[in-house]
């Protein structure tokens, strides 16, 4: 005599016509070698727990791998809501979801952005991938959702960022302590902010520095090395050393350019652009030399702000081009302004209209005799984007005296 399982009471393909003898609750793959058994042996091979349900939530059919998942045998969830693999504080919300997915049938792939959790037998929680698919059966729709652990992934995942937060952590302790903080020097009033980037790799090797030079001088110094994390800020503290010690035995603009050319180029795959100024703040005579960066940004009293002239060479690490310096006298009480290009760079914007837009708001900001530190503030919050961004940002203001030192 031949009788029916359970599991055949509730099959979604409806009853197997065969001739096995006995009861079952497993899904057999082999034997009848109808269509049903082939669907249940494809079943019960899937990599990851199967649970299939009605229309009304309700679970119809599952493989062995949903009971070593979630600790049930499968006679205990047959016919029971779907919702029972699910911690609590999510069944409202996972019903609305089932019945607004049996309205807009579609597959929903493994890892749709969904933040999911099945529950086990035991009350254990546990993170889980689901994809979604509809089943038509001449017994009526029914959905069919391969759940997956992702336990394990989740804490690689927990891991690697921990490692990624410690690196910039050190990369950015490095880059600081590199740094350092500009002394005060004589004639110039200065302003400088520093942002690390809050993205990506890590933190890059943006730096500036302020040098006191003999007869009053100052050397400005204001660099980006390309490239980011620990190698960068490792690359900038070596030249910005270099670069402070080069401009301390006075040498010019250009030599020390071509100086700091040589360092680079024994340095593997590596590109650097810099500038120099030597700024007398008595005459307002400014020497520069820029290989490869942004131009400086000079605004004189009452008027508009404009690049400051300069032949720019290609950046440090090329080499075969020779760095040219050229020199310019700016009017008492004149701003000159250097950033890095995190400040001007962002995506989908054209570069050479963000520097026409950090010039529109230098002016503004100065017009309106704040001291320097807030001026810099205002261009910062008018230029940078509100999300974070993956750049490194500097940006540093001398001010001349407001009138001719005799």
């Amino acid at each position: 005599m031949t009788s029916r399982s359970a599991l055949d009471e509730q099959d979604p393909v409806g009853p197997a016509a065969c001739s096995c003898e006995g009861e079952g609750e497993g899904l057999h793959a082999g034997g009848c070698g109808t269509a049903d058994d082939q669907f249940r042996g494809l079943l019960e091979s899937a990599p990851d727990a199967m649970v299939i349900v009605d229309d009304t939530g309700l679970i119809r059919l599952v493989n062995a791998q949903t009971e070593a998942l979630f600790g049930y045998g499968r006679h205990e969830l047959l016919g029971r809501p779907v919702e029972v693999l699910v911690p609590g504080r999510f069944h409202d919300r996972h019903a609305v979801h089932r019945k607004n997915y049996a309205h807009n049938q579609q597959f929903r792939p493994m890892g749709a952005g969904l933040d999911l959790y099945g529950l086990r037998r035991d009350g254990g929680e546990f993170p889980v991938e689901i994809s979604l698919s509809p089943l038509r059966t001449p017994d009526g729709l029914l959905f069919s959702a391969a759940v997956r652990d992702v336990t394990a992934r989740r804490a690689a995942e927990a891991e690697l960022t921990r490692l990624y937060e410690q690196q910039r952590h050190v990369a950015l302790t490095l880059q600081r302590s590199l740094m350092g903080t500009p002394p005060d020097v004589p004639g110039l009033r200065t302003a400088s902010c520093y942002l690390p980037a809050t993205q990506g790799a890590g933190v890059g090797g943006d730096w500036f520095d302020l040098v006191p030079l003999e007869g009053g001088r100052v050397g400005v110094l204001i660099g980006d090395v390309m490239g980011r994390g620990l190698e960068a800020a490792a690359v900038m503290g070596r030249l910005r050393s270099a670069a402070n010690a080069l401009a301390r035995t006075g040498m010019p603009p250009r030599r020390l350019m071509e100086v700091l050319d040589a360092v680079v180029a024994d340095l593997p795959d590596q590109l650097v652009t810099c500038c120099y100024l030597v700024i007398d703040p008595a005459s307002g005579e400014i020497t520069l030399c820029s290989a490869g960066h942004l131009p400086v940004l000079l605004s004189p009293p009452g008027a508009d702000v404009r690049p400051l002239p300069a032949p720019v060479s290609v950046p440090l690490g090329v080499g075969g081009i020779a760095h040219e310096q050229v020199t310019h006298t700016a009017p008492p009480g004149a701003t000159l302004a250097l950033y890095t290009d995190g400040l001007v760079e962002t995506p989908g914007t054209d570069i050479e209209e963000q520097i026409t837009a950090l010039a529109t708001e230098l002016r503004t900001a100065l017009g309106t005799r704040q001291d320097l530190e807030t001026v810099a503030d205002s261009v910062l919050t008018a230029l940078l984007p509100a999300a974070a961004g993956d750049d490194d940002v500097t940006l540093l203001l001398a001010q001349l005296p407001s009138r001719v030192i005799r």
